[in-house]
């Protein structure tokens, strides 16, 4: 594999990056010996207090979040008290969608996605990342053979662009190849559903996996974008104008106006890790945000982007934009920013009490923002002040 030194060093970091939450969690001897994606989550009375990751809303009532060792907790009443989930796996969960009421997707560590049928309360296991790497291999093989045959059909300066494109593709299988004998270890980070049979999960080293019929099968769309570098995904919405965006590493976004068929990389020029965006349609504005405190925005619908006063070094970790057309961020501290001139300035309000979050929901709950992280899932009261 062609490779310089300084690559294999950037791929150890990211791996290690990746791995060591899952590795701290319990001793090396229990991992080697247990098969997580074949262990139920322990049922618990202190479930709901452990560490969530991401966090949905199943219906109109429903609140479910999920978390790491494969907790999965649902509440009816905002929050006030939990239930927990019955889940196949203990894997660390991260992110959570429902299509329906009834109908919901969850993703996490190995490769693993979930389904419920019943809002949230029992869970099945549709694919890992034994699949994953199966569908990856198969996607790339196939690919190696496109470019074969584009490169051994063209010259000049073609055939110098196909050769190389033809080594990045042989290099990316070897490193596919090479990861699968080790096991299902790519996690998924980030879910999509259009309704209850289209979907999209995304996640490290840049997988990206379609289902069209609610998870029964699922096929390699990671192809369709071009990441040579192998980034990772973070994260996946939909934006108002009903575009698919995906948010990830390296300050790139991914943008498809047509469902996932065709992708074009939006790049802000920043080159840390972005967690999430919110939009402005009707100003053609777009704010991706992320590690750091680090914001970036574009008023020309993602040609060019500026970034904009920091505010706070803690990772911003949601967003969401209220009826009245504010802009609101939330940092791991709790720490709400807000902007009314469609995110040129921000204010920072006062730190919140409490321990450090890692998800927000997206939309309000009774008014409030759900948040989730470290000792659970609340609810906290947005900030008035803005610009």
């Amino acid at each position: 594999m062609n490779m310089d030194f300084k690559s294999i060093l950037e791929r150890a970091r990211r791996i290690l990056l990746l791995t060591a939450p899952l590795v701290l969690l319990q001793p090396v001897t229990a991992l080697a010996a247990l098969d997580l994606l074949k262990v139920p989550a322990l049922q618990s009375s202190l479930a709901a207090k452990g560490m969530l990751l991401g966090i949905a809303t199943a219906g109109e009532r429903r609140l479910v979040a999920v978390g790491e060792r494969g907790i999965i907790v649902y509440s009816d009443d905002n929050g006030a008290s939990w239930k927990q989930a019955a889940v196949p796996v203990s894997v660390s969960l991260t992110a959570v969608r429902f299509a329906s009421k009834d109908q919901g997707w969850a993703v996490g560590h190995d490769g693993v996605i979930l389904h419920s049928r019943d809002g949230g309360e029992t869970w099945e296991k549709q694919f890992d990342g034994n699949d994953a790497n199966a569908l990856v291999i198969a996607e790339l093989e196939a690919r190696l053979k496109a470019t074969q045959d584009a490169a051994d059909k063209a010259a000049g300066k073609a055939k110098e662009a196909a050769n190389e494109a033809l080594e990045a593709t042989r290099n990316a299988l070897e490193d596919v190849k090479a990861g699968a004998e080790f096991g299902p270890g790519r996690p998924l980070l980030g879910l999509w559903f259009r309704d209850e049979n289209e979907g999209l999960a995304v996640g490290a080293f840049g997988q990206v996996f379609h289902t069209a019929d609610g998870g029964k099968h699922w096929e390699s769309w990671g192809g369709r974008i071009n990441n040579p570098e192998g980034l990772h995904y973070n994260a996946i919405i939909q934006l108002p104008d009903g575009a698919l965006l995906i948010i990830g590493e390296a300050g790139k976004l991914r943008r498809s106006r047509d469902g996932g068929a065709r992708w074009e990389t939006l790049d802000t020029g920043y080159s840390g890790h972005f967690y999430g965006a919110v939009a402005v349609p009707e100003s053609k504005v777009l704010l991706a945000f992320g590690f750091a405190g680090n914001i970036y925005r574009s008023e020309d619908d993602g040609k060019s982007w500026q970034a904009v006063e920091r505010l706070t070094r803690k990772p911003l970790i949601g967003g969401l934009r209220l009826a009245d057309g504010t802009l609101l961020l939330v940092d791991s501290d709790r720490r709400q920013l807000t902007s009314r001139d469609n995110g040129k300035t921000f204010s920072i309000g006062a730190a919140q009490t409490g321990r450090a979050v890692a998800a927000l929901l997206p939309v309000l709950v009774q008014g409030q923002l759900a948040v989730c992280g470290t000792g659970g899932a609340t609810l906290l009261k947005p900030n008035s002040a803005g610009n």
